[in-house]
C-alpha cells in the first residue's frame, strides 16, 4: 500500500520540477550552433512586458518588418536567424541580437523600457540590452547569477525555463576579450504556445518601418529628393552607384514640425549614375506615449539608489534650488546652471543637466545629469549620474520621480 501512496506523489514533484507549458504561457525555443550546441527555452514575460515580446516574436518570425543597415533593404526574413552571440562575459551575461556582429546596430527602430519590479535581473533571466534609457531594439542578453545592479535599467522580458546547461555553456566558452573565440550562432527561434493565438503581437504603437518613396528631381545643378515628410517619423537613407554597394547617408528624425523642402543631394549625386533608398519609421503612433513637460517653475523630488534629493526652480527653468537628504553631508544650496532639452520622440525621454554651487559642502560644484521618462504629466523613472564619484559606472543613478505642480 505505501508503494501506491508513494508513486502519485513522485509524479507530482517531477511534475512540479518540470517546465510547466501546459499553462498559458509564451515560450521561445532558441536553437545555437557553432562553438556550442542545443536548445533553451525562454519563458516570455508577455503580460508584464507586452511591448518587448511582441517586439521580439514579431522579429524573431519576421512578422515585423526590420531595416538592414547594410543595404536600406526592409526585410520581412527571421531578424536573429544567423546572428552570434557577439558579447560573452563569464559570471555575467551572454548576449546577442546585433547583425552586424559588433553591438553597434539594431532593427532600425526603438522602443520605450518597460519596468516591472516584480521581473528582476536574476540568473537566466533574459533582458532588453540598450544604450539607454528607452532605446530597446533586438539586441537581449542573458545572465549568467543575478545582477541586481541592472534591475530598473533594462526591460526583464523572460526567463530560461530549459536548457539552462546550454546558456552555461556559452558562458563558459573560450573567449577573446568578450567575443568567442569560435563563434556560437543563432540558428533559429521557434515561438509557440497555448497563449500565443490570443496575444496581441502588433500593438499599435509599437514603431513601423516603410518605404518613404523617395523621387530624385533636377532643377539646373541641383538634385533633389523628394518624399513624404511625415511628422513623428525618422527618415534614414542611402545612396550608391552601382545598386550593389550602399552608404548611409541620412538619419533625420522629424518631430511634430516637418521640414517643407525636399533633401538637396546635389553634393552626392556623382558620377553616370546615383541611386537612393529611404525608409521611414513611424512613431506617429507612439507619440501619445511620450509626456513632453516643461521644467519652469517645478518641484522635482527624487527617489533613488544613490542620492535622495529634491529641486525647485524658477519659473525660467535655469536656475533655483536644491536639497539632499543623504550622506556624506545632507544639505541645501544654490542651482546656478540649469539645462532642459527633449530628446528625439522615439527616445521618449528627456535630459536635464543640473550644476549646484555647493562648495561648502562638498568643496566642488556638484554636476548631475538626468535622463527622465515621463510616464504621467506628474513624475516617472529617470536614470542619471552625477560627478560625485567622477561620472564613473559606479556613480549610475535610477530611480522613480515625482513634480510639482
Amino acid at each position: 500500500m505505501l508503494s501506491k501512496r508513494l508513486l502519485p506523489l513522485s509524479l507530482l514533484v517531477l511534475a512540479f520540477l518540470l517546465p510547466l507549458k501546459s499553462i498559458a504561457q509564451i515560450y521561445a525555443d532558441v536553437q545555437v550552433a557553432g562553438a556550442v550546441t542545443g536548445t533553451f527555452t525562454i519563458t516570455l514575460e508577455y503580460q508584464k512586458a507586452p511591448a518587448t515580446v511582441a517586439s521580439f516574436i514579431a522579429l524573431a518570425t519576421g512578422q515585423r518588418g526590420w531595416l538592414d543597415l547594410n543595404t536600406g533593404v526592409i526585410r520581412y526574413d527571421p531578424f536573429y536567424n544567423g546572428v552570434t552571440f557577439h558579447r560573452v562575459i563569464k559570471n555575467f551575461v551572454n548576449q546577442t541580437g546585433s547583425r552586424n556582429g559588433l553591438g553597434t546596430d539594431g532593427p532600425g527602430y526603438a522602443f520605450r523600457d518597460e519596468i516591472d519590479g516584480t521581473l528582476l535581473n536574476v540568473n537566466y533571466a533574459v533582458s532588453m540590452a540598450n544604450s539607454g534609457i528607452n532605446t530597446n531594439g533586438s539586441q537581449f542578453f542573458i545572465c549568467r547569477g543575478a545582477q541586481p545592479f541592472l534591475d530598473g535599467k533594462h526591460t526583464v522580458f523572460g526567463l530560461i525555463t530549459a536548457g539552462q546547461a546550454v546558456s552555461d555553456a556559452i558562458n563558459d566558452t573560450a573567449l577573446s576579450g568578450s567575443t568567442p573565440v569560435v563563434p556560437i550562432i543563432i540558428q533559429s527561434v521557434n515561438i509557440y504556445g497555448p497563449s500565443l493565438a490570443a496575444f496581441n503581437r502588433d500593438p499599435a504603437w509599437l514603431p513601423k518601418l516603410n518605404n518613404a518613396k523617395p523621387v530624385l528631381k533636377k532643377n539646373g545643378t541641383t538634385f533633389t529628393l523628394d518624399y513624404e515628410r511625415l511628422p513623428y517619423s525618422e527618415y534614414p537613407g542611402w545612396h550608391g552607384t552601382d545598386l550593389a554597394a550602399w552608404t548611409k547617408f541620412t538619419g533625420t528624425y522629424f518631430d511634430s514640425t516637418p521640414p517643407v523642402g525636399a533633401l538637396d543631394v546635389t553634393s552626392i549625386a556623382t558620377g553616370h549614375a546615383h541611386f537612393y533608398k529611404l525608409a521611414r519609421a513611424d512613431y506617429s503612433a507612439a507619440k501619445n506615449t511620450f509626456v513632453p513637460v516643461g521644467v519652469g517653475g517645478r518641484s522635482f523630488t527624487f527617489t533613488s539608489n544613490f542620492i535622495p534629493s529634491s529641486v525647485v526652480l524658477n519659473a525660467a527653468g535655469d536656475g533655483g534650488t536644491w536639497s539632499l537628504q543623504t550622506t556624506p553631508a545632507p544639505g541645501t544650496g544654490t542651482i546656478t546652471t540649469v539645462t532642459y532639452t527633449l530628446q528625439p520622440l522615439y527616445h521618449y525621454t528627456s535630459t536635464l543637466f543640473m550644476k549646484w554651487n555647493s562648495t561648502a559642502t562638498y568643496n566642488f560644484d556638484l554636476q548631475f545629469l538626468y535622463h527622465l521618462n515621463f510616464t504621467s504629466a506628474n513624475g516617472g523613472r529617470f536614470l542619471g549620474k552625477s560627478n560625485i564619484n567622477g561620472y564613473t559606472a559606479d556613480s549610475s543613478i535610477v530611480g522613480t520621480f515625482t513634480t510639482t505642480p
